[in-house]
């Protein structure tokens, strides 16, 4: 049991890592971990908080101390360095910062327990401590100062938790057995003692429990990688060209962002573009703290922007002129006013995300003006799906076509484990656009039944409505629900709806499928559908249904029933295939 289990948010990378091995291992299910608890009664120092604090019935109690980036010790001094380079020094180390803490949160217990009987029970129970080291790829000897089995590496790190909770178990009992005050049978909490313990501090931290961790699981789980994708990212680095294909939901913008941000921090000029505009925003804002650092040679952000930004032309107003604008324009002239650039003020790498909206005769020019070696000699990385995602454009197998005739390049097997939606949305997925039935890990959850509604035209209105009443009733956050249409909203009957559209004035998102490509929420309602049978709307609706990470919504006119209900007839046999 994780408290709080709805995190979002941590302080590092290493926290956020052993947080989800926590939260995935079911052989630590019986285990209490409780995130960041802090206490303002700490023996040495104002206050002190630990990383986390494990009460594992028939183990023990255990303080950990997480330390993730590099780190290094000289002279009795302790150097760790984070993510964005930045260097702290201390003198404290952390077996030593760890157990004053928790030293001091045991005392903060033991003076909250005025019964002496009870008092003597708890004084008795074992506390340790350990130190995991979440970069560190082998085990280093620290001497005296921590035993060997007070430590988590990376290597480490690929087992169970329960592995080193008992680790830590038995190597606290060893250390102590031999000494006159230790009891076997007392030294062990029970489950009855730990929820004792979280009773008492529960008032040094927040703890939610409310109904919507129910509804929503925490989204950092979206980005976790597979091992599929950890081995891929490193096969980047023998590759100078690579076509990286999956289907939705396999989580390729993810490594897109960590491929740039590993070769930004190497020293490279990196390029990593998309079509899709809201998807920009998420690329730019994901990597803006390395621009901030000095880096600002590189680019993320839409291909448009790119080229606009290049040449300082404004967009059309009107619809018609905008597309021949991206299409020829624009990209003609780029290559107009870049003729002539040096080859050392080109870009080291370009990555291309959702890749297959981006293959055109016009656009591969602009990339061969602005990439070293260009496309067919330069360093490059596609991460697109050529086979379901292709809505702007429509043959996705001329543009890899048009990439063999460029240049060679390694065209790895494609993704296929969904570590984005659960395991019944990704199976609705498959009933109702045919696609192929994805993989899954042990890890994968089977979520919430999806919810399909057929109202009348004059209805449609009224059932988001409701629906929106409902999650809003249960305490979901409004900014995790996302209306998607394969329309403007001006074009559908959302635009009569005076309740929804002043929650999206606070902050509720409607958009159309194809604007919300490559980005996904926790909650997606997808309506305004006149048909779904055409090649197109299956298209639309596979991207929109593998936006939802939690739960899916789908209010479709009653006339489109009899439609549903033969494809989902039709294609159930691919889920026992």
């Amino acid at each position: 049991m994780l408290i709080p289990d709805n995190i979002d948010k941590f302080e590092s990378h290493g926290e956020r890592l052993l947080y989800i091995k926590f939260k995935n291992d079911k052989s630590a299910t019986k285990f209490y971990v409780l995130h960041s608890v802090f206490t303002n009664y700490h023996f040495k120092n104002i206050t002190g908080e630990l990383d986390f604090l494990v009460l594992a019935p028939g183990h023990g109690i255990f303080a950990i101390e997480v330390k993730h980036g590099g780190v290094r010790r000289k002279g009795g001094t302790w150097f760790y360095e984070n993510r964005h380079g930045k260097v702290t020094a201390t003198k404290k180390s952390p077996f030593d910062q760890v157990s004053g803490t928790m030293n001091s949160i045991r005392a903060f217990l033991l003076s909250k327990l005025a019964d002496k009987k009870e008092n003597y029970r708890f004084s008795k129970i074992l506390f340790g401590t350990g130190v995991a080291f979440t970069s560190m790829n082998e085990f280093v000897d620290f001497g005296q100062e921590a035993h060997s089995w007070q430590i988590l590496t990376r290597q480490s790190m690929k087992l169970p938790v329960y592995n080193y909770i008992d680790t830590l178990s038995k190597g606290l009992h060893n250390q102590h057995k031999r000494k006159s005050w230790y009891d076997v049978n007392l030294s062990i909490p029970t489950d009855k003692d730990c929820k004792k313990i979280i009773q008492i501090l529960r008032g040094d931290f927040d703890i939610d429990y409310s109904e919507i961790n129910k509804i929503i699981d925490s989204d950092y789980l979206i980005e976790e990688h597979t091992k599929e994708q950890f081995h891929l990212l490193d096969i980047l680095n023998y590759n100078d060209r690579c076509l990286i294909q999956g289907p939705a939901g396999t989580g390729k913008t993810i490594m897109a962002i960590e491929a740039a941000r590993r070769k930004i921090l190497a020293g490279k000029k990196v390029a990593l573009l998309c079509f899709n505009r809201g998807l920009g925003l998420k690329l730019k804002k994901s990597l803006e703290y390395l621009f901030e650092n000095k880096m600002e040679r590189s680019f993320s952000g839409t291909f448009h922007t790119f080229m606009s930004d290049n040449t300082k032309l404004a967009s059309p107003v009107s619809g018609d002129d905008k597309t021949d604008f991206y299409k020829e324009t624009l990209p003609f002239e780029f290559l107009l006013q870049n003729e002539y650039i040096p080859e050392e003020e080109k870009y080291d790498l370009l990555i291309l995300d959702e890749s297959q909206d981006l293959i055109t005769p016009f656009y591969i020019e602009v990339f061969n003006s602005m990439l070293k070696g260009g496309l067919k000699d330069g360093s490059w990385v596609l991460f697109g799906d050529f086979s379901n995602q292709a809505i702007y454009l429509n043959n996705p197998i001329e543009s890899i076509n048009l990439l063999n005739e460029i240049s060679t390049f390694t065209n790895f097997p494609p993704l296929k484990i969904n570590c984005r939606n659960t395991k019944k949305i990704a199976s609705h997925n498959t009933l109702l656009t045919g696609v192929d039935k994805p993989d899954f890990t042990g890890k994968s959850i089977d979520g919430d039944s999806i919810v399909d509604v057929f109202p009348s035209k004059n209805k449609q209105v009224e059932c988001v409505e409701d629906v929106m009443k409902e999650l809003l009733k249960e305490g979901v956050p409004i900014e995790k629900v996302t209306l998607l249409s394969p329309k403007r909203i001006e074009n559908t009957f959302i635009k009569d709806s005076l309740f929804v559209n002043e929650l999206i004035s606070n902050g509720l998102t409607f958009s159309t499928i194809h604007s919300f490509k490559g980005l996904e929420n926790t909650i997606i309602i997808i309506l305004g559908f006149e048909e779904i049978t055409s090649e197109e709307s299956k298209r639309l609706l596979y991207v929109g249904i593998s936006r939802a990470r939690q739960k899916l919504y789908l209010i479709l006119n009653e006339e489109l029933k009899h439609d549903y209900q033969k494809i989902i007839d039709k294609n159930i046999i691919k889920l026992s295939e």
